[in-house]
């Protein structure tokens, strides 16, 4: 059965029109219009979500204040000054690409012949470096790792739009902005590939003022800077004066126009820090950041340590303070863990509109934080193939599977629990027997400690076996019941009774 072909994101496209989102960016300088059209485009999403059928209430309501939240940040993005006009017109010509005849039609045919709907987008780790030495980095530990060749790089982006009508890209590291090959870097990249865009993760030390014009310039790239609280979380992972740094590049990043975020990872010792309305205030009000990504954190790469993932009631209180935030302050926020209640679950192995890893070895992974590589795109492209080919590996086809039972493939009330979504983080035994059937290779010496570490498999285990008997009454009262709801048809107001 041909199952629903999501156009940009997840998250969004099945319930804001990319043809409205490129709309509403065309008003800048029309307020009354824009204002016309965001109302428009609030209603259309509240009245194709909420009501849809067969399907938890608060389920819908999650994915309507996601959807929602996109809109007004958009929205805000046109209000601020300090986004560029060419910035808004980079990102309008890459919505124009991804809803254009040739992309629908790709994904069309992509869903043809494989029964679903293609992957949204790929996450790229295009080389290790790192200024930086951060306690608890996913990138974990290598004798001699590669760097991604720059033809090769841009063969993968442009195959991603070929094949999939894909044209989100997502860039971490190592530290991207040191990124060369070939006399290259990311933002040559980027420029190479105008109908992509390009969101990468970066730790603000590379971001001066040259830099930060050179992205203005480019227009279809997105910085998100990493921090973890305030100044006193931020330098005691980071390091002493980064701060100083990162204000610096917000500043910079503020006077050309750059569209930009932060990312967070939440542990058992910041959690509390990172969704407070200081924080949030701080960052998206004061300094200008547009989005904000958090990442729960999961114990894989540089010293990983178990003891550093938030408890169970942590979890259960990051998932209120989450959607309260998100209503409050109606800034797209998005947890990547709880979040997954408005997309189905987990995004690895290239289900459809999630994701793929390809790091700078050219391994690809599921995802960055399960570091286990079903093939090498190198030896996919020797013999002749191309990024088609990864839906044929059997390790990824068995995380989709399971993907497909647990969550997006199952009658939305025969789902599991959401807010556990994570194959890693909340089901460690699952992953495990498909690590043991399959045999992909490790990313990292960390990563292959991990296989004969019985301890740490043990404990992981039994965590997620502490998270279920916390999180799943959650699930089982918010989501598997009708939630109640007051909608104000005027101003869209809400009263959420969790």
């Amino acid at each position: 059965m041909k199952r629903k072909i999501s156009l940009v994101t997840p998250i969004v496209s099945p319930f804001i029109r990319p043809s409205i989102l490129a709309m509403i960016i065309k008003t800048r300088y029309r307020p009354l219009l824009r204002r016309k059209l965001v109302n428009l485009a609030e209603r259309s999403i509240h009245r194709n979500v909420i009501f849809t059928p067969n399907r938890p209430e608060q389920i819908n309501w999650d994915r309507y204040i996601t959807a929602r939240s996109l809109l007004h940040s958009a929205e805000r993005a046109l209000q601020s000054r300090n986004i560029s006009d060419h910035a808004l017109q980079s990102a309008a010509t890459v919505v124009n690409a991804a809803v254009s005849s040739a992309s629908t039609t790709t994904r069309e045919q992509f869903a043809a012949k494989y029964e679903d709907g293609p992957p949204g987008f790929l996450v790229i780790s295009p080389t290790k470096m790192c200024n930086l030495n951060c306690p608890g980095c996913w990138a974990g530990t290598e004798d001699n790792p590669a760097t991604l060749e720059f033809d090769l790089f841009n063969r993968i982006v442009r195959e991603m739009r070929e094949l999939w009508g894909a044209h989100f890209v997502v860039i971490t590291g190592g530290e991207p902005l040191l990124y060369r090959s070939e006399g290259k870097d990311l933002l040559d990249v980027a420029e190479a590939n105008p109908e992509s865009y390009f969101m990468f993760y970066t730790n603000g030390t590379g971001l001066t003022q040259k830099v930060a014009k050179r992205i203005g310039k480019v227009g279809n790239i997105s910085p998100a800077i990493s921090v973890e609280g305030g100044i006193q979380s931020t330098e005691a992972r980071r390091g002493e004066g980064i701060f100083g740094k990162l204000l610096a590049g917000f500043e910079y990043l503020r006077q050309e126009g750059v569209f930009f975020g932060i990312a967070l990872t939440a542990t058992r010792y910041n959690c509390d820090e990172v969704l407070i309305d200081e924080t949030i205030d701080f960052y998206c009000n004061k300094q200008g950041a547009m989005y904000a990504w958090i990442f729960p954190y999961t114990p894989v790469g540089r010293g990983y340590n178990l003891d550093l993932m938030m408890d169970p009631v942590q979890l259960r209180r990051m998932h209120h303070r989450l959607w309260e935030a998100i209503i409050q302050h109606r800034i797209l926020i998005a947890d990547f863990g709880q979040s997954s209640t408005a997309c189905g679950g987990c995004l690895a192995a290239g289900r459809p509109a999630g994701q793929f890893y390809i790091n700078w070895n050219g391994d690809v992974a599921p995802c960055a934080f399960a570091p286990y590589a079903g093939c090498n795109i190198h030896d996919i492209y020797e013999r002749g193939g191309n990024l088609n080919d990864l839906m044929e590996i059997e390790f990824f086809a068995a995380i989709r599977a399971w993907q497909r039972s647990y969550g997006y493939g199952s009658p939305p009330t025969a789902q599991h629990n959401l807010i556990r979504p994570c194959l890693y983080r909340d089901h460690f035994g699952e992953l495990s027997k498909m690590l043991e059937r399959y045999k992909p290779v490790p990313l990292n010496q960390e990563a292959e400690a991990i296989l004969g570490d019985a301890a740490y498999r043990e404990k992981l285990v039994a965590y997620n076996k502490e998270c279920a008997a916390v999180l799943d009454p959650v699930w089982q009262h918010q989501y598997c019941r009708p939630v109640a709801c007051e909608i104000d048809a005027e101003n869209l107001v809400e009263t959420v009774h969790r």
